[in-house]
């Protein structure tokens, strides 16, 4: 029962989880209100195993309010996983084979997050920043401009490229190679929760249930994650 759980969680029934927004394939909120893709599948069932129904789940965008931070990737704090090992790659328009590979970006519009963009800024220098990137608070802000031609690449994680890529079938495909690896964890406020929400992904690894979200949110991606990754 979620009485045993420490670091806040539980004080008024329910367990308070932060999730990124704008990256489809992995937090999309619904038109109810309600948010679908493979880090809420992962939340829901950590979750549940330390507990919780899924009706006392709350989401929110808020980190300093949450007992747990899905997708985190700040070693800093005390945090389980990872439950997804990635990568940062690129995504162009399907015709444009100009890009190939990351080095192609050097004289081309990108449209990325900061955090995103760090590879190719510490490869083509502060003066491309200036004149070739297009800076977004969000992935999903990028898709239109790349739609539009007003962007040439975006530059962000597998799993919320493909996401974007659904959204506009047959208009865009991966390009060149990988910028960064990425692992996905989720963070929390003490070394005890830590360790509840780790023996919990280890059970969603064991089970079976990491395959099936995996098939079943990152299915044009499914070939690339065939087994769980290792807990730290």
């Amino acid at each position: 029962m979620a009485a045993f759980l420490t670091g806040g969680c539980g004080n008024d029934g329910t367990l308070v989880v932060a999730v990124r927004p704008g990256q489809p394939g992995l937090v999309t909120r619904l038109p109810d209100g309600r948010y679908s893709g493979f880090d809420i599948e992962v939340a829901q069932y950590v979750a549940r195993a330390l507990g919780y129904r899924d009706d006392q789940v709350v989401y929110t965008l808020d980190t300093a309010r949450a007992d747990l931070v899905v997708g985190a990737t700040d070693r800093s704090r005390y945090v389980a996983g990872p439950y997804l090992v990635t990568s940062t790659d690129i995504l162009v328009r399907a015709h444009d084979l100009s890009i190939r590979r990351p080095r192609d970006l050097a004289r081309k519009r990108v449209c990325a997050t900061r955090e995103s963009a760090e590879p190719l800024v510490r490869r083509f220098g502060t003066r491309w920043r200036q004149f070739f990137l297009a800076e977004a608070n969000l992935p999903a802000a990028c898709a239109p401009l790349l739609a539009s031609g007003r962007t040439d690449a975006i530059v962000a994680d597998a799993p919320v490229l493909a996401g974007l890529s659904a959204q506009y079938p047959g208009r865009f495909r991966f390009s060149g190679r990988s910028l960064a690896t990425e692992r996905y964890g989720i963070a929390t406020g003490t070394a005890a929760l830590r360790d509840q929400v780790e023996e919990a992904l280890r059970r969603m690894f064991e089970d079976g249930t990491w395959k099936r979200t995996v098939i079943d949110q990152l299915g044009a991606l499914a070939t690339r994650y065939t087994t769980p990754p290792s807990l730290d």
